[in-house]
């Protein structure tokens, strides 16, 4: 499959009819898809760190709302885990996804205005095991240790709140699944 946007009719945008399709990464990160990306992704492959990839990548799905990182990220872990009772979703097909998860807070409040780390961690504990660590709390080598261990699994996950900012990328708060780590 290729792109056809060349095929695509370019019309003038005006002031309301901003996209934003992706944007290039700052420098001080490294694409996935860039050779030394693929290269890192064979080393954590290789060195056991990446068991956790394939499930989370094979339940992968887009957010449906700029503010529901959280709730897909962790729809994503709730169907790579199988965890039961995602509603029907078509035909006799059960899958989880961001906008049904609202036992902590209501999703029309997410979408308004995201969602806490407190928030998350309550939504999350509604549908499986949870362990929540804050990074102010935790150490680094408890948290390497930890990423170590889920990345060396397929059946347990790790979720991440972190600063996009802080990572010079457009935004702040965001919030990801982890599917590999290399030293």
């Amino acid at each position: 499959m290729t792109s056809n946007s060349s095929q695509v009719p370019q019309n003038k945008e005006t002031a309301s009819q901003i996209y934003f399709e992706g944007r290039p990464l700052p420098d001080n990160l490294i694409n996935f898809s860039s050779q030394t990306g693929k290269e890192l992704f064979k080393q954590a492959l290789n060195e056991g760190y990446a068991e956790s990839y394939f499930n989370l990548s094979s339940c992968f799905s887009h957010q449906m709302d700029p503010a529901f990182c959280g709730l897909s990220s962790l729809s994503i872990v709730l169907n790579a885990l199988q965890v039961k009772g995602a509603p029907v979703w078509k035909g006799p097909w059960r899958w989880w996804f961001d906008e049904i998860l609202n036992c902590c807070t209501p999703v029309e409040e997410v979408k308004k205005k995201g969602i806490t780390f407190a928030q998350f961690a309550c939504l999350a504990k509604c549908h499986c095991d949870v362990s929540v660590k804050r990074a102010d709390r935790t150490s680094k080598e408890e948290f390497i240790t930890d990423l170590k261990n889920v990345c060396s699994s397929s059946d347990v996950y790790m979720i991440i709140s972190f600063s996009r900012a802080a990572l010079k990328q457009t935004g702040d708060g965001h919030y990801s699944p982890i599917g590999a780590y290399w030293l």
